[in-house]
């Protein structure tokens, strides 16, 4: 039987998540000398570097990157296990949900999905952590998040996609402007000056399918969160294009409206993405389900 030392298994699983025998050291309230010597036993048993310096901080093997997530749920079983956690009643459970998703996820998915959960779960919360595409998958696996809501696809093997609906792309301009109406033609479409969202929130598409068309838009403003448009819209001139769904919420609310874009852009695909555990998650296998039950649509929105 192997003897396992679990104070060195947090200490390497601290270290992969922060990338510094600094930080490790704090969140383990020992010296930066005790996580070093960890390390060096670390390395001697796993016969293996582990880290290595980078400009950003330690870097994993590529032994590290897969002994992490496996070690990460072993403790995690065990703290749950020790503490009585080990099974998830959401009538009684006070856990905090952290879900990754854009400002968009926030304003036309969450309000659903957080009615449901005071229902099911009245003392559970719900922390809504902005979507970066790029650290996403990472996230998911470092246990940082539990769900993320997006759009682009995540071909990754340990996570588990379940898609919710699917969505399409409309124009958005202001009630009153002057030259673009219901429909307007490819060239008017290209004479406007355009409000962009930032790529990180993962709607890029239809710039994409401008660029495969060989064109651009004439960008006037860059924006982080697709919730500035409506205000930022009504007074100027500019343009801009927002999933069909939460167009619907800006006209509402705002003096815009929607408008047929003069190119064909794909339809896409709202999904939610969770980590594929080798061991039990029984908090996280029930968020999945509640909010599979709550958004999840055949048609697409209108």
């Amino acid at each position: 039987m192997v003897d396992v030392d679990l104070n060195l298994m947090k200490t390497f699983v601290l270290l992969y998540e922060t990338r510094s025998v600094t930080k490790t050291a704090e969140a383990l309230f020992i010296t930066q000398p005790s996580v070093s010597h960890a390390l060096r036993r670390l390395r001697r048993q796993f016969n293996d570097e582990l880290f290595a310096r980078s400009p950003d901080g330690l870097a994993p093997t590529e032994i590290a990157e897969r002994m992490y997530p496996r070690l990460q749920q072993a403790l995690e079983v065990i703290e749950d296990t020790v503490s009585g956690a080990g099974r998830f009643d959401p009538a009684t459970s006070e856990r905090t949900f952290r879900i990754c998703a854009t400002d968009l996820g926030e304003i036309s998915l969450l309000p659903p999905v957080l009615a449901r959960l005071e229902r099911n779960a009245p003392n559970c919360a719900v922390e809504v952590l902005p979507l970066d595409m790029t650290a996403a998958p990472q996230h998911l696996r470092q246990g940082r998040a539990d769900a993320v809501i997006c759009t682009p696809r995540i071909d990754a093997p340990d996570l588990r996609r379940d898609a919710l609906f699917q969505e399409h792309y409309v124009g958005l301009r202001a009630r009153a402007h002057p030259r673009i109406g219901e429909r307007p033609t490819f060239e008017d479409y290209l004479r406007e000056r355009h409000i962009v969202v930032d790529p990180a929130a993962g709607h890029v598409d239809a710039d994409v399918e401008l660029t495969r068309l060989g064109h651009r838009r004439a960008v006037a403003a860059r924006v982080p969160h697709f919730t500035a448009l409506p205000e930022l819209l009504a007074r100027t001139n500019y343009l801009s294009a927002v999933p069909g769904g939460v167009a619907e919420l800006f006209t509402r609310s705002s003096q815009v409206a929607t408008f047929q874009l003069p190119f064909d852009v794909p339809t896409v695909e709202v999904s939610l993405y969770t980590y594929r555990r080798a061991l039990p998650a029984p908090g996280t296998d029930w968020l999945r389900e509640l909010i599979r039950r709550t958004l999840r649509r055949a048609e697409p929105s209108t």
